[in-house]
């Protein structure tokens, strides 16, 4: 074997994602988004206040204990592993994948940059350039006339596109067009910093990881990025370049378990620290291992991989138009039906307005994808 042949055999063990590694991430992709999906559809009587002091319509919500635990076990409680997630793997495949600075940037600005100027383009037209036409051709459907796109400061165009903008609380906003985009936002940062970030892994392994730990767990505001990115997109790094078997040893931990690990947690959390603190990021943590065990079933029994893997072809265009816009349009036309007047519309609400939101997101990606393909792969990057 000559020195050429060789170095090609090298590069391509270093490019070499395992099968079962994957499949199991495969296996997720969609179902993880339909977690998303939850989180974003989660009426409260603290949103709903919230919403009323930002100009939001006063919305009938009347639902008792039971509905509300319903609600937090799945939005606040194993749903938030999602985005987690989401990071960890990004970060393994960038990992194992092992291109070229100059390489990776241009995979993606395709992948991630310009879907995001796309996408936010597209809610930026809706909530500001949409109400400067109404505004001339039928002025009395417009609330607060004075209040357009034209009367925005520079600062406020930044925080609609891209949310730095700190609460009350000292916490960021997220973007003011597509709120759910901070999570292509802090991807994009990450990648930008990444070799600073491997070179401190490879350099420093044991010190950077209890930095990053203690950043996470302690919160410590970071301003640019969410302290959950960066710890999370780390231990994918470290998962790619220590090559340790993780679902091995995720596989390792019995049902009971994890499932008994996930159930104190997130009652600790909940009940004695409103949501909040140490045990709520354990939870997340625990949710985590509850998924990634979850993944050995699906990929098991190879009907149940295979439409997962057809899902997963549009589970960024889920993550793109499931809201603002659907999930908005959805909730107000099924409130005009189903006003939340006891507990069971209430929860109604909560799994029915869910549940269309998937069906119609998901089912215009199909059509899409069908009709106008190259369309469709622009919006998702060029996903395949």
């Amino acid at each position: 074997m000559n020195q050429d042949e060789q170095n090609k055999n090298i590069a391509l063990q270093k490019t070499y994602i395992p099968e079962e590694n994957s499949k199991r991430i495969t296996s997720l992709r969609f179902l993880l988004i339909v977690l998303v999906v939850f989180i974003h559809n989660n009426f409260t009587v603290e949103s709903i206040a919230e919403s009323i002091e930002n100009g939001g319509a006063d919305i009938l919500f009347v639902q008792n204990a039971f509905g509300k635990w319903i609600q937090l076990f799945i939005t606040q409680g194993i749903a938030r592993c999602a985005v987690p997630l989401f990071f960890l793997f990004a970060a393994y495949l960038q990992g194992v994948k092992n291109d070229d600075y100059r390489t990776l940037i241009k995979k993606k600005t395709k992948s991630l940059f310009m879907p995001f100027i796309i996408w936010t383009a597209i809610y930026g037209f809706y909530f500001a350039g949409l109400k400067l036409i109404v505004l001339k051709i039928a002025p009395q459907f417009i609330q607060n006339p004075q209040s357009t796109a034209l009367s925005w400061a520079p600062i406020d165009w930044i925080h609609k596109i891209f949310g730095y903008k700190l609460k009350e609380n000292g916490e960021l906003e997220l973007p003011g067009f597509a709120y759910q985009f901070w999570f292509i936002r802090d991807l994009i940062i990450l990648i930008v910093i990444s070799p600073v970030l491997k070179f401190c892994i490879k350099k420093f392994p044991i010190g950077f990881f209890i930095l990053i730990t203690i950043l996470f767990l302690g919160q410590l505001q970071l301003y640019f990025i969410a302290e959950q990115a960066l710890f999370f997109y780390c231990m994918g790094l470290y998962w790619a370049f220590f090559d340790f078997q993780l679902f091995k040893l995720i596989d390792k931990i019995t049902w009971f378990e994890s499932a008994g690990l996930f159930l104190f947690t997130f009652i600790v959390a909940h009940v004695f620290y409103n949501g909040k603190g140490i045990f709520y990021w354990f939870m997340v943590l625990s949710a985590c291992i509850i998924f990634l065990k979850i993944s050995k079933t699906i990929v098991i029994k190879e009907k149940n991989f295979n439409l997962a893997q057809y899902l997963a072809g549009f589970s960024f265009f889920l993550f793109a138009i499931h809201t603002p816009l659907l999930n908005e349009w959805l909730k107000k036309l099924w409130l005009h039906f189903f006003p939340m007047k006891n507990t069971f519309f209430s929860l109604f609400e909560y799994f029915g307005v869910a549940f269309l939101n998937i069906c119609i997101g998901t089912g215009s990606g199909i059509v899409m994808k069908k009709i106008f393909p190259k369309l469709f792969y622009i919006l998702i990057g060029g996903r395949k």
